[in-house]
């Protein structure tokens, strides 16, 4: 029986983890695991030339159906790399099998354009906030788990929304909680919560309710984990968000539209929702100056910490003082 042709594959976008999945079943369908010392080669498009590739796509398998090439982060090549292979791939299949893994290839370029008309293109785009719970229940469902629809949303919230991180974290769950099938928020929290995460919740709320010790406690615990740069960052991310928040709240938006939003999976956007109450939209202003500040100092004055604790204590100032610095700082504000 004449074995099938070869063929050219693409596995396209962000979700590496599923582009590993895909890239493994396809493997399983080109070539045996027995033929794969002497049929299966696997590359980073940094380390191999074009014509280096063509030679090897040109060599026919040995001792065996078919030959597979695969190049990992082909879009690493630049566009006259991509041309001249476009140009090769357009006469034809080649004989060995192609497999191109890539996260932002182009889709405008002949590279691109030739595979798709002379193979298969898979696309494996990042996934949307609301269709992580989906494949969050699949994949405990085949675990033989469960959660808790709060703990679908905690694990969001503290892990993020990358599907290799999400699969490990809820490995570490699913040993913690041993034979019990049903796991909760607690469960959760227990095991993949971290201090940089969990903690600026708590920092903000703190500083919402004008409690400067609190919250400077809570920045002190944030600092065992990260450097001060990126504890800024977070903070200036937390008060994008709740002024997104308040102004949507202002117009009376539904939960979904805050969703939509704000890119965060519900347990987060409750949680904003609270606190956006605790800061008028007029505050705001006065916050970015503040943040501004914060920024120039731990990038000129050596020393990032004071600058950090500077900045809660000024944000701990009553709303009216730093609505007055606002005015006078002019600080952009953008929903």
């Amino acid at each position: 029986m004449p074995a099938a042709a070869a063929h050219v594959y693409l596995l396209h976008g962000e979700e590496d983890l599923l582009i590993d999945q895909a890239l493994a079943a396809l493997l399983d369908r080109l070539v045996p695991a027995e033929e794969r010392d002497l049929n299966l080669d696997v590359l980073w498009a940094t380390e191999i030339a074009i014509p280096d590739l063509v030679t090897r796509l040109d060599t026919l398998p040995f001792f065996g159906r078919r030959r597979v090439v695969v190049v990992k982060d082909a879009d690493a090549w630049k566009a006259p790399e991509q041309e001249r292979l476009a140009a090769y791939l357009e006469q034809g299949a080649p004989p060995s099998a192609l497999i191109l893994v890539a996260q932002g290839l182009d889709r405008r370029r002949k590279l691109y354009t030739a595979i798709r008309r002379i193979g298969e293109v898979q696309e494996f785009p990042r996934m949307s906030v609301r269709q992580l719970p989906s494949w969050i229940a699949e994949r405990a469902r085949h675990a033989g788990r469960r959660l808790d629809p709060d703990a679908v949303d905690a694990l969001v919230a503290l892990v993020g929304p990358g599907l290799r991180q999400l699969s490990l974290e809820m490995e570490k769950v699913f040993a913690y909680v041993g034979d019990r099938d049903r796991i909760a928020r607690q469960d959760v929290e227990a095991v993949v919560s971290r201090a940089s995460e969990s903690t600026i919740f708590m920092l903000v709320d703190a500083i919402g309710e004008q409690r400067a010790g609190q919250a400077l406690r809570h920045l002190t615990e944030i600092l065992r984990e990260e450097a001060p740069p990126y504890v800024l960052f977070m903070i200036a991310r937390q008060f994008r968000m709740l002024y997104r928040g308040s102004v949507l709240l202002a117009r009376r938006k539904p939960f979904a539209d805050l969703q939509d939003a704000l890119g965060a999976p519900p347990f987060v956007v409750r949680r904003i929702s609270e606190q956006a109450r605790n800061f008028s939209p007029a505050s705001f202003p006065g916050i970015f100056v503040r943040l501004q500040e914060a920024d120039r100092a731990i990038k000129s004055t050596g020393h990032p910490r004071l600058a950090l604790e500077t900045l809660i204590a000024d944000l701990c100032l009553p709303r009216r003082e730093l609505t007055g610095t606002g005015e006078r700082g002019g600080a952009e504000t953008r929903v």
